[in-house]
C-alpha cells in the first residue's frame, strides 16, 4: 500500500500541531510493513534527515506556517488544486493529514485529523478559522472516508457541530517528549525565581491569565515569597493582560512574565515551580499538564473540555470561571504537603497512559484498515 501523509502544516520550529507531525510520522515509519511505501508532502524536509523509509515530496517554502496568513492561503490552494493531481500522479492509495486540511475533490481516500474546535467555541479570537469551520470543513468532511481525534471530548464536539457518523471518528491521544520532559536536579529557575507557581502558554483569552493573576492576588498576601510565573505565549495577549491591570499598581507586582524560555530548559522551568497551573477554558488535549506531571510537578487545571479525561486523578481541579475557586484551590494544595505527593506520584502513573508510538501505532492501523477497505 502505498500511502501519503499531508504534512504541510510543519514548520521549520514545529510547535503544536508541527509537534505532533512529526512524532506521527516518525512512528508510523517505524511500523511501516515492507511491502508498504510512506510518501510525506512537507516544505521542511530536515525534519525526516535520516529516515530510511520516508520519501519525501518537497512542496513550496511559501506553504509555511512561519509565513503566516499567507502561507495558510496558500496551503489551501495547494490542497484544493495541485494535491488532487499530485497524489494521482504518485499512484497513493490513501492520504492522511496531520491537520483538519485536505481535498473537495479527493481521487482517493483521505483521512483528516480535528484536533479541537476552538474556532467555533471563541469565533471572535480566531475569525478566519471560524469560516473555516463552519463552512468548509463540514465540506471536507463529507469527502473524508475516517476522522482522527485527540480526546473523546473532541469527539462529542465535532458530533454536536457537524453530521459525521461516530464509528467512523477515532481517538488517538497525543504525547509528549518523554526523553525530554523529567525531573531535573538543576534549580536554575528557582534560584532566580523563588518559589513559583507556573502558567505556560498565555497566547490567547481562553488560556484564562486575566482571572488566575486575579485568584493570586487574593493569596499572595499569605504567601509572601510566591511568585506567579508566565512563561512564553504571544506578546500581543500579554499586552492586553498587562493593558487591563494598568490602572491597579499592585496587580502585577509578583507576576513574572518570562517571554522566551529554551526548549531545553523546560524540564528545568517545570521541575522547580511549586505547582503547575492550567486554567484554560477550553482544551483539545492539553499537553502542558501531562509534560508538569513527567517532570513531578503538582498540577491543578480546569474541570473543562478534555482536561479531566487527559489528567484523570492526577490533578486537582477548578470552575476555571470562579476566581475564589481557583484561589482556594492553589490555597489547598500549597498548605498540604501531602496532596501535593500524592499529585507527583499520580502524576508519573498517568503519564505512562501516552506514548508517541502507541499514538502514531493506532493511526497507522487505522489507515491500513480503510485503505485496504
Amino acid at each position: 500500500m502505498k500511502i501519503a501523509i499531508n504534512a504541510t502544516i510543519l514548520g521549520k520550529k514545529p510547535s503544536g500541531l508541527g509537534v505532533y507531525t512529526t512524532n506521527i510520522i516518525k512512528g508510523i515509519e517505524s511500523n511501516l510493513s515492507t511491502d508498504d511505501q510512506l510518501l510525506v508532502y512537507t516544505s521542511t524536509p530536515e525534519h525526516f534527515e535520516g529516515s530510511k523509509k520516508i520519501q519525501i515530496v518537497k512542496t513550496p517554502k511559501y506553504m509555511s506556517p512561519e509565513y503566516g496568513k499567507i502561507g495558510g492561503l496558500t496551503r489551501f490552494i495547494w490542497n484544493q488544486i495541485i494535491l488532487p493531481f499530485r497524489v494521482k500522479k504518485d499512484k497513493v492509495d490513501i492520504i492522511y493529514s496531520t491537520t483538519h486540511h485536505g481535498m473537495f475533490l479527493s481521487p482517493i481516500k483521505q483521512i483528516l485529523t480535528v484536533h479541537d474546535l476552538l474556532p467555533m467555541i471563541f469565533p471572535g479570537q480566531h475569525k478566519l478559522q471560524y469560516y473555516y469551520f463552519k463552512y468548509i470543513l463540514p465540506l471536507l468532511l463529507k469527502k473524508s472516508s475516517r476522522l482522527v481525534t485527540v480526546s473523546s471530548n473532541t469527539k462529542e464536539d465535532i458530533l454536536k457541530s457537524y453530521k459525521f457518523n461516530s464509528s467512523k471518528i477515532d481517538v488517538v491521544y497525543n504525547s509528549f517528549e518523554k526523553t525530554h520532559f523529567k525531573n531535573s536536579t538543576s534549580s536554575k529557575y528557582k534560584d532566580m525565581l523563588g518559589e513559583y507557581i507556573l502558567f505556560l502558554g498565555a497566547s490567547y483569552p481562553h488560556k484564562n491569565l486575566i482571572r488566575t493573576i486575579k485568584a493570586f492576588n487574593k493569596i499572595k498576601a499569605k504567601h509572601q515569597d510566591l511568585n506567579l510565573v508566565v512563561a512564553g505565549g504571544r506578546a500581543d495577549y500579554k499586552d492586553q493582560v498587562k493593558e487591563h491591570f494598568k490602572n491597579d499598581d499592585e496587580a502585577l507586582d509578583r507576576v513574572v512574565f518570562l517571554d522566551y524560555i529554551p526548549y531545553s530548559d523546560l524540564p528545568i522551568l517545570y521541575s522547580n515551580a511549586t505547582l503547575f497551573i492550567y486554567p484554560s477554558l477550553y482544551e483539545g488535549f492539553g499537553i502542558p499538564p501531562i509534560e508538569a506531571m513527567a517532570c513531578g510537578c503538582p498540577t491543578i487545571v480546569s474541570n473543562t473540555s478534555s482536561l479531566p479525561e487527559v489528567c484523570n486523578n492526577a490533578s486537582i481541579y477548578f470552575n476555571p470561571e470562579d476566581i475564589n475557586e481557583i484561589s482556594s484551590t492553589i490555597i489547598n494544595v500549597l498548605k498540604d504537603n501531602q496532596i501535593q505527593k500524592d499529585l507527583i506520584k499520580k502524576g508519573y502513573e498517568n503519564c505512562n497512559r501516552f506514548s508517541w508510538d502507541m499514538s502514531a501505532s493506532k493511526v497507522y492501523t487505522l489507515i491500513k484498515g480503510d485503505g485496504s477497505n
